[in-house]
């Protein structure tokens, strides 16, 4: 164990690859291994020109102190870039499609539509009758929006 820590600033530089590794693979997800990997290898660069003593101790503080540094200057971009954003509308080959209801549909009382085996509910913003021809105009997951032609 004590030739792992002979030479510091290769072990800090080599733990700071694998973490930054590691939040490439997970996609970015967490700031703490972006930070933390930058931290070290900031760190062991300090160590290699000698402004940092190579010094177990000294690498704590270093890589604390920049850590804390770097996470306030990132975490509100980085934050912005994970935030929620407005689901996109479904682009569909059913939007267009016409056929005739099988069941009277209203809005607020949705009907049913099968195709290919899949039962679909039917949602109208104006009252349709079975029977009637109407197109398929939004679609959602299993819901088919439609209008009368």
């Amino acid at each position: 164990m004590d030739d792992m820590f002979n030479n510091l600033p290769h072990f800090l530089i080599g733990i700071g690859l694998v973490l930054l590794i590691i939040e490439v693979l997970m996609g970015f997800t967490t700031i703490l291994l972006l930070t933390l990997g930058i931290s070290m290898i900031l760190a062991s660069g300090l160590m290699y020109v000698g402004i940092l003593d190579e010094a177990l101790l000294d690498a704590f503080i270093a890589v604390a102190i920049i850590d804390a540094v770097l996470t306030l200057a990132v975490w509100r971009p980085l934050k912005l870039l994970q935030r929620d954003r407005a689901p996109k509308e479904v682009k569909s080959d059913w939007i267009g499609t016409q056929f005739d209801l099988e069941s009277d549909v209203a809005p607020g009382k949705p009907g049913t539509a099968r195709f290919s085996g899949v039962v679909w509910t039917v949602k109208s913003t104006s009252t349709l009758d079975k029977g009637e021809t109407v197109e398929v105009v939004k679609v959602e997951v299993g819901v088919l929006h439609v209008q009368p032609i």
